[in-house]
C-alpha cells in the first residue's frame, strides 16, 4: 500500500473572498482586525474595496469573519466573485482589496 501524507494548506497571505452576498475575511486578517462594525468604500477607477473599522453602529456588522455586503455590491454594481489578496493598513486600521 502506498500512503500519501496529508499536509494542510496554511494561508500565508491575507485574503478576502467575495461571494454574491458577502465579503469573507481569512484568519490572518481577523487576527489584526478587532472590531464589530465596519465601513465599506469602493474606488471604481482602480476596482478597489476598502474595509475600515467603524466605532459606531452605523457601519455594517462584522459577524465572525463575514460582512453582509449585498446592498454594497448592488449599489456599486460589483459582480466580481473569488478570493483576492488583501493588504492591511495599520495606520488607518483598514483592509484594501483589489480585484
Amino acid at each position: 500500500m502506498a500512503f500519501e501524507v496529508y499536509k494542510p494548506r496554511f494561508e500565508k497571505e491575507a485574503t478576502v473572498a467575495i461571494s454574491k452576498n458577502h465579503l469573507t475575511l481569512n484568519k490572518k486578517l481577523m487576527d489584526k482586525f478587532d472590531t464589530k462594525y465596519v465601513e465599506l468604500a469602493f474606488d471604481p477607477d482602480t476596482k478597489t474595496i476598502r474595509i475600515k473599522a467603524s466605532n459606531n453602529e452605523n457601519g455594517l456588522i462584522l459577524n465572525k469573519n463575514k460582512i453582509g455586503a449585498r446592498g454594497f455590491f448592488k449599489h456599486f454594481n460589483i459582480q466580481q466573485k473569488g478570493k483576492y489578496n488583501a493588504v492591511y493598513n495599520e495606520n488607518e486600521k483598514s483592509i484594501i482589496v483589489r480585484f
